[in-house]
């Protein structure tokens, strides 16, 4: 039964997960709808193409089709020498002509690792949803509290899955 994403989806059930474990690029999903080209490992053990380098990036990964929802992957990529935590609040979901807002609960990422999220979206088609946009990032030094905006970036701030579809 398809799904249109009705404004009512403003009451998103979120799902967080965090995952802190050293990543190399062999456990990226390269084949992502914003896909990571596949590198060789920095010294970091962060995947070169992240290029985080003193940066925290929260990037859109990829959507996953589940039993009456999509999954909505997020990664925060931390390529500084501080415990971050960072999240993406009253960012919007389009799909069908629709639009609902949703947020990603923050995730702690030790330096030189990356940390995922998935955002659940109950009862909804993958194939529908068109574009994730907008949003406000928050990003704090875990031990000092200290915010690490200066340092972040959302990457593809726009991400257009139309053309996939």
């Amino acid at each position: 039964m398809k799904y249109s994403l009705p404004l009512t989806l403003a009451a998103l059930l979120l799902v967080a997960c965090g995952d802190t474990a050293k990543t190399d690029s062999s456990q990226l999903d390269t084949t992502a709808r914003v896909a990571l080209s596949p590198t060789l490992d920095q010294p970091d053990g962060l995947p070169a193409s992240l290029n985080a380098d003193d940066k925290v990036l929260v990037m859109v990964e990829r959507l996953v089709a589940e039993d009456n929802a999509c999954l909505l992957m997020m990664s925060v990529a931390n390529g500084t020498d501080e415990t971050v935590t960072a999240g993406l609040f009253a960012f919007d979901v389009t799909g069908n002509g629709e639009t609902a807002g949703a947020n990603m609960f923050p995730q702690t990422a030790d330096p030189d690792t990356v940390a995922t999220a998935q955002i659940v979206l109950p009862g909804a088609d993958c194939a529908d949803v068109k574009m994730i946009e907008g949003g406000q990032l928050n990003c704090k030094i875990t031990d000092t509290g200290e915010s690490c905006l200066g340092a972040s970036e959302l990457r593809d701030g726009v991400v257009d899955f139309s053309a996939n579809n």
